[in-house]
């Protein structure tokens, strides 16, 4: 796949926001950016999600995979529902916006 038609997916926005987590697993599987070992990416111990997020104004493409996979599985083992709140707040379409930035520039 190429860059720009992984900026045309990224630039989609899901039709049904009652879905938003399944959307976004299904996106970055599409597009490369699903980090499984997500935490290996990560530099707090034990992983604090908000640090890490102050991370995405500098992050490659990697690592804005891996920060959305966290908040995919923050979602999933954690607290369900709190992927919608992250979206809601914008963290979401800041990793989203940074991956087009890094992709665009390459």
């Amino acid at each position: 796949m190429t860059n720009r038609e992984k900026i045309e997916l990224l630039k989609t926005k899901p039709s049904q926001p009652c879905c938003m987590a399944d959307y976004y697993q299904n996106l970055l599987e599409q597009i490369g950016g699903l980090k499984r070992q997500y935490y290996d990416y990560m530099i707090t111990e034990p992983v604090n999600v908000d640090e890490e997020l102050k991370r995405v104004e500098t992050a490659d493409f990697d690592l804005c995979g891996a920060l959305l996979t966290l908040l995919l599985r923050e979602d999933h083992f954690a607290q369900y529902g709190c992927f919608e709140r992250r979206c809601e707040k914008g963290d979401v379409q800041k990793i989203v916006d940074r991956m087009i930035y890094v992709l665009e520039d390459r």
